[in-house]
């Protein structure tokens, strides 16, 4: 049985097009926090990353949070949260069972304390990585601790890839880790731009779907190898990791050329998928 899969954004920052694409031209680009929304008859209700939401707002008032959002101006509108997106397909936010936390920059968890009933699953690097972080500290990383829900580290499963039973060898992708079982999905190690960010391989009505969060920003990134700006290294926890995580998503696209990859932040990956859920 395969999942059925929506791809929507919950709001969007703004970038500079040299900066994700090194040599491009300076211009304003939209940066939108795609989230993807899985359905399955046995699994139930998915979300792989949460995007923004209104409790970002609430989050970076104060200092020195607020230096989150004075550097990245978020653009949220009603109806644009998660949330909203499963009610306007017939579902609450209580019916979600799991969700996929890709990496803990803000723009990925700021909407988790909407769903009072979901389990969170991620790499423990990636976890391990900012769990006592608080202040500047957490800031360096990309990381609000205030956006997690109270009971976070109680709902949290880890995926540990040097330890974990379910680890399963690939000869692109390294380790994968089969969140089901089944292989439905698959979830793989894409380090680099933030430590122990994880991507997700989805077996889908539409076909395989990789899910690959910030491997890369754009799909310039890994269709053409085109690197980001040298100038971002000081954001990425890793610019050799980020290097060769761009270059396993690269090998993939080649070897598997029907596979859909979807970069989180890519506009013209989400106008392709769902335009009708674009303002221009």
């Amino acid at each position: 049985m395969t999942w059925k899969l929506h791809i929507t954004h919950t709001g969007y920052c703004t970038s500079n097009k040299a900066e994700v694409i090194k040599g491009a031209r300076r211009e304003t680009i939209r940066f939108y926090a795609t989230i993807g929304i899985l359905e399955h008859p046995k699994h139930g209700l998915v979300l792989f990353d949460v995007g923004y939401n209104e409790e970002f707002f609430v989050q970076t008032k104060n200092f020195p949070y607020s230096i989150y959002a004075k550097i990245t101006p978020v653009f949220h509108g009603p109806g644009e949260s998660a949330k909203n997106r499963l009610e306007n397909l017939g579902y609450s936010s209580n019916d979600v069972s799991l969700i996929i936390i890709s990496h803990f920059h803000a723009d990925h968890i700021a909407g988790l304390k909407d769903f009072p009933n979901a389990k969170f699953v991620c790499n423990s690097d990636a976890w391990n990585s900012v769990r006592d972080r608080k202040g500047f500290s957490a800031l360096r990383c990309g990381f609000i601790p205030t956006l997690l829900p109270e009971d976070f580290e109680e709902r949290l499963e880890i995926i540990n890839f040097n330890t974990n039973t379910s680890i399963k060898e690939h000869e692109i992708l390294i380790r994968e880790y089969d969140l089901f079982g089944d292989e439905s999905i698959m979830i793989s190690e894409l380090p680099g731009h933030a430590f122990g960010q994880i991507g997700a391989r989805v077996q889908t009505n539409l076909g395989e779907t990789f899910l690959i969060a910030d491997a890369a920003w754009v799909k310039e990134n890994f269709l053409e190898m085109k690197l980001p700006s040298p100038i971002v290294r000081l954001f990425f926890s890793s610019w050799k990791q980020f290097k060769l995580s761009l270059n396993k998503v690269h090998k993939y696209s080649n070897a598997f050329p029907h596979t859909a990859i979807i970069p989180c932040h890519c506009f013209s990956t989400l106008m392709e998928l769902n335009p009708d859920s674009v303002e221009l």
